[in-house]
């Protein structure tokens, strides 16, 4: 299990960090795939729930939502998902015998969740010092998830969510955001950010743990709701897209709005 997932990560981080770097269309690309995935994932889980989601319509919208975001056009960006959230709301009403009301609910929010939050990743690449800031949030989320992996491994004894998610625990959380604060500090001395201080970026690494962490439980929720363990098998020793971009997917927005009022 831990050789798998060191393996994905031996393969997936650099590519990762090297469209980071590349950026333009080739990142946003990335992104595009890790939300398409994504949201195959969301379908799959609806239907082993018994739903019936309405898959074309969603895959549709969400290239065009990232591509909204490329643009960095925010007026077409509001009016895309103003436009998006009304076609999922008529469904039900064109289609009665077809698309049940909650039927539409759902897909909709399984295009906001992989589409929507993974819209702020390419945001965040378009600020000024984009990559820098890119490679910043991943090592943040990234160290909460290996301190709280590792800590709650060898620690753990107090179930954090027993019903929800029985192996992850206190001692694991408090690891996992004491990871996060101390490579927010890091990251702060490193990265050539004005805007940062060693002040501002543990508060931003706790931030984003605490946020990453809600992510990692909202997505364990989901899966417990339709009995499954993992999203998906695409990545071995991690599970599916949504299982390891979950956490990624709940931080990036607040990582963004912290970041852009401070530019």
């Amino acid at each position: 299990m831990l050789r798998e997932r060191i393996g994905t990560a031996l393969v997936g981080i650099p590519l990762l960090f090297f469209l980071a770097y590349v950026g333009g269309y080739w990142y946003s690309l990335i992104i595009l795939v890790v939300g398409i995935l994504g949201l195959k994932e969301y379908f799959s889980m609806m239907k082993i729930g018994g739903w019936k989601p309405t898959q074309l319509a969603g895959y549709l919208f969400l290239p065009l939502a990232l591509l909204a975001v490329h643009k960095a056009n925010s007026t077409l960006i509001l009016t895309l998902w103003v436009f998006i959230f009304i076609t999922f709301a008529l469904f039900p009403v064109f289609f009665f015998t077809k698309v049940k009301y909650w039927e539409a609910a759902l897909s909709f929010w399984g295009v906001f969740y992989t589409g929507g939050l993974s819209g702020f990743l390419i945001a965040i690449r378009l600020l000024p010092a984009g990559f820098y800031l890119t490679i910043f949030l991943l090592i943040l989320v990234w160290s909460a998830d290996v301190s709280a992996f590792f800590t709650g491994k060898t620690l753990g004894k107090n179930p954090l969510a027993p019903r929800i998610s029985p192996q992850k625990t206190w001692e694991g959380t408090i690891g996992g955001l004491l990871g996060s604060t101390v490579a927010g500090v890091l990251g702060a001395w490193f990265f050539p950010l004005d805007f940062l201080n060693l002040y501002i970026g543990a508060m931003l690494g706790l931030l984003v743990g605490s946020i990453g962490m809600l992510g990692d439980l909202n997505q364990s929720v989901l899966k417990r709701s339709v009995n499954v363990k993992d999203t998906g098998d695409l990545l071995p020793g991690h599970g599916g897209i949504l299982d390891r971009f979950d956490s990624l997917l709940f931080a990036a927005p607040i990582f963004y709005i912290f970041i852009h009022r401070m530019i």
